[in-house]
C-alpha cells in the first residue's frame, strides 16, 4: 500500500520566519509534535517538539513562564529545524517508508509532490496501517496456518473459505522463523465461529489454528 492512502494529507506548515514559540504554541492548539518549514511552495526543513525543548533553556527553574516564552519568541525556528529532510513520494510503499524511517531513525518524512508538500507520514501512521492491514480494525476469527511455499497452496485454503461463505478481511502472509519451504499465513475471517472452516482444513492435511479478535 501506498503512502498517500495513510499520511495526513495538507499538513499545517510554517515559515523559517516563525518564531520557537509560535511554532510551540501551534502544535499545542492542533496536538501535533512537528512542523514541515516551507519558503513559498519549497519544503526547508522541519522542526519537532524535541527541537523546541532542546533549544530551551537547561535550567527552566530559574525563569518564570513569561521569561521563557520571551526567549522563544526571539528565536526562529530556521535556528534549530533540521534543513533538507528526507522525503517520499505519495507513491512511496509504505514499507519503504518505514525502512527509511528505521534507518535514518527518523519519525515523520514529509510527502512531496512535483516538489510541493502534500502530507506528512508518521510512527503514528505506520502503527494505524498494520492494524489496518492486520484486519485489526474489524472483529472476525484469525486463521494462522503454515503453508507450503508452492503454486496453488493458498487457493486451497480460499477455496475452503469461499465454500463456507466466509469473506476474508485480510490476509498476510511471513517466512520469519516459519520452516525452511513454508511461509505463515494469517488470514482474517468476518466471522466468529470458523470450526467448520478449521475441520475442512485439516482434513486435508493442513495445520491450522483459530481464534477470535475484537476489534482494536
Amino acid at each position: 500500500m501506498d503512502v498517500a492512502i495513510f499520511m495526513t494529507p495538507d499538513p499545517i506548515t510554517i515559515t523559517k520566519y516563525t518564531n520557537i514559540y509560535d511554532a510551540r504554541k501551534i502544535m499545542e492548539d492542533h496536538n501535533i509534535r512537528r512542523l514541515p518549514v516551507i519558503d513559498g511552495q519549497r519544503l526547508t526543513g522541519i522542526v519537532s517538539k524535541t527541537d523546541i525543548l532542546e533549544a530551551s533553556p537547561p535550567d527552566l527553574s530559574k525563569h518564570s513562564i513569561h521569561e521563557l516564552n520571551y526567549i522563544l519568541s526571539r528565536m526562529i525556528v530556521s535556528e534549530i529545524m533540521t534543513k533538507h529532510p528526507l522525503t517520499v513520494a505519495p507513491g512511496t510503499s509504505i514499507e519503504i517508508a518505514a525502512k527509511l524511517m528505521r534507518k535514518y531513525k527518523i519519525s515523520s518524512l514529509p510527502v512531496l509532490d512535483e516538489g510541493k508538500i502534500v502530507g506528512i507520514i508518521t510512527e503514528s501512521d505506520l502503527f494505524d496501517a498494520f492494524i489496518d492491514i492486520m484486519g485489526g480494525t474489524v472483529r472476525g476469527s484469525r486463521l494462522v496456518l503454515n503453508l507450503e511455499d508452492t503454486p496453488g497452496a493458498l487457493a486451497n485454503v480460499t477455496h475452503i473459505i469461499s465454500q463456507h461463505k466466509a469473506n476474508i478481511l485480510s490476509v498476510v502472509s511471513s517466512r520469519r522463523k516459519s520452516p525452511e519451504g513454508k511461509s505463515a499465513i494469517l488470514i482474517k475471517l468476518d466471522r466468529e465461529d470458523v470450526s467448520d472452516i478449521v475441520e475442512d482444513m485439516r482434513e486435508i492435511g493442513l495445520s491450522v489454528t483459530a481464534r477470535f479478535e475484537e476489534a482494536v
